[in-house]
C-alpha cells in the first residue's frame, strides 16, 4: 500500500510513511456490549486484526492514551510484539494527549510508551485543542459528556509551552513527528508560532461531514505541508447504509450535531440536528453508490483520498471489514464522480455550518465547539 511517486511530499516525510488506509484503534480494550462500541474486544481480537491488517498492507496504526482508558494502548502494544521484527519497522504508529495532560507531558508520554512497550513513538498528536473547553469534556472521564464539569482558566496548560516542550522530546528522540487532531486554522497558528513542526492534522471528515471545508482546515494545512489524516470516514456507521431512519442509530453513535440534541440523554451539543436531510442525503448516496457499481463503505472511504487527506483511519472489528476497506485504495473516483458526491452532500454541509466540532455546538446561544 505505497504511495504513488506524484503523492510523494519532499515537505513532510511523515506523509510519505502514512499508508492511504490507516488502523484506527479506538475499539481496541473495549470491555462489553454496554462499552460505546458495544462489543467485548480481547487480546487475541486485538492480534488477529492488527497482523491482518499489516498483511493487507496498511502500514499507520492510530491509538491514543484516552481509548479504553489506556488499555487500547495495552492491547496494542502486545499485539505489535506478535509481528515479525522486520515489519514492524515499516510500521508508523501514532497516539495521543488529552489536553488535561499537557501541563506534564513527559509523565503522559512515558506512560504511552510503556503501555505501547516502545522506547519512542511515530507520531505524537495532541488529542484535542488546548482549552478550558476542551478539557471540560475530559475531566470526569467522559462520565458526565462535558456536562457539568469545569475547569479554571487557571489549568489550562499555555499552548506555546506545550509545543515548545514537544519539540524539545522529539528532539531528544522520544517522538518522530509532532501532530494534532481537531485543530482548526487559529489553534493551528498558535501551536506552529512556538516554532515546533505541525506534521498532521487529524480530524472528522467524510460525505456528511464537509464542515472542515467551510472552515477553511483543509486548505490551510494543504499551503503549509501539513498531511490531513481523516477520521470517523464512515461517520461511526452512518455511511455504511445500514441504518435508515434516526431511530434505528444506537445511542452513542447518534450524539452527532446530525441529530436532534434531545434524542439521547448523553448528547451535549445542543442544536435541532439535521435528521430528515440526513437520511435523505443517504439515500442520494446509495443510489450514486449503485449507479457505478460500488457499496456505500467503499465510495464513502474513498472520497478523503480525493479531497486532499493523506490517509483515512478505518476502525476494524472483522476481518472481512478489512477485505472490503483493503479494496478502497485501488479505487479511484473520476472528477465526474467526485463532484457528483460533492453536489449530493453539499446541503447538508452548509445546513451543518463551519463547526468542525461533531459533538459539541450552540448551547443555549454560545457556541461550545473546540475548534477555532
Amino acid at each position: 500500500m505505497k504511495r504513488a511517486a506524484s503523492e510523494v511530499s519532499e515537505e513532510n516525510p511523515l506523509a510519505n510513511q502514512l499508508s492511504p488506509l490507516g488502523f484506527g484503534c479506538w475499539q481496541l480494550g473495549s470491555k462489553g456490549e454496554d462499552d460505546y462500541w458495544g462489543l467485548e474486544y480481547t487480546q487475541e481480537m486485538a492480534n488477529d486484526m492488527l497482523k491482518a491488517a499489516v498483511e493487507k498492507g496498511i502500514r499507520f496504526i492510530d491509538t491514543a492514551a484516552d481509548y479504553a482508558k489506556g488499555d487500547s494502548e495495552t492491547q496494542l502494544g502486545v499485539a505489535l510484539k506478535t509481528l515479525d521484527p522486520e515489519l514492524r519497522k515499516e510500521l508508523t504508529v501514532a497516539s495521543k494527549i488529552v489536553p488535561n495532560q499537557c501541563g506534564s507531558i513527559l509523565s503522559a508520554l512515558e506512560g504511552t510508551l510503556k503501555r505501547l512497550q516502545l522506547d519512542s513513538i511515530d507520531l505524537f498528536q495532541v488529542h484535542w485543542p488546548i482549552d478550558d473547553n476542551s478539557m471540560a469534556h475530559f475531566a470526569l472521564g467522559h462520565a458526565s459528556f462535558g456536562h457539568g464539569a469545569k475547569v479554571d482558566a487557571s489549568e489550562v496548560p499555555p499552548t506555546i509551552t506545550t509545543f515548545r516542550t514537544l519539540a524539545r522530546l522529539q528532539r531528544g528522540g522520544f517522538i518522530r513527528h509532532v501532530g494534532v487532531c481537531n485543530f482548526g486554522v487559529e489553534q493551528l497558528k498558535e501551536a506552529m508560532s512556538s516554532g515546533c513542526k505541525i506534521s498532521s492534522n487529524q480530524i472528522c471528515y467524510n460525505l456528511v461531514w464537509r464542515c472542515a471545508e467551510l472552515q477553511g482546515i483543509i486548505d490551510f494545512c494543504q499551503a503549509e505541508g501539513i498531511a490531513l489524516i481523516a477520521y470517523s470516514p464512515l461517520m461511526q456507521g452512518l455511511l455504511t447504509g445500514k441504518w435508515k431512519s434516526a431511530e434505528e442509530v444506537p445511542m452513542y453513535r447518534a450524539r452527532s450535531r446530525h441529530f436532534n440534541t434531545d434524542r439521547h440523554a448523553p448528547t451535549r451539543h445542543g442544536e435541532a440536528g439535521h435528521e430528515e436531510l440526513l437520511f435523505k442525503t443517504l439515500a442520494k448516496l446509495e443510489d450514486i453508490a449503485a449507479s457505478h457499481g460500488l457499496s456505500m463503505t467503499t465510495l464513502a472511504m474513498a472520497y478523503p483520498l480525493h479531497k486532499g487527506f493523506a490517509t483515512v483511519i478505518g476502525g476494524f472489528t472483522k476481518s472481512s471489514q478489512l477485505d472490503i476497506n483493503a479494496g478502497v485504495v485501488a479505487t479511484k473516483l473520476g472528477a465526474g464522480l467526485v463532484k457528483e458526491l460533492d453536489d449530493a452532500t453539499v446541503e447538508l454541509r452548509d445546513a451543518l455550518g463551519p463547526n468542525t466540532d461533531p459533538w459539541q455546538g450552540l448551547v443555549n446561544g454560545k457556541q461550545t465547539g473546540r475548534v477555532k
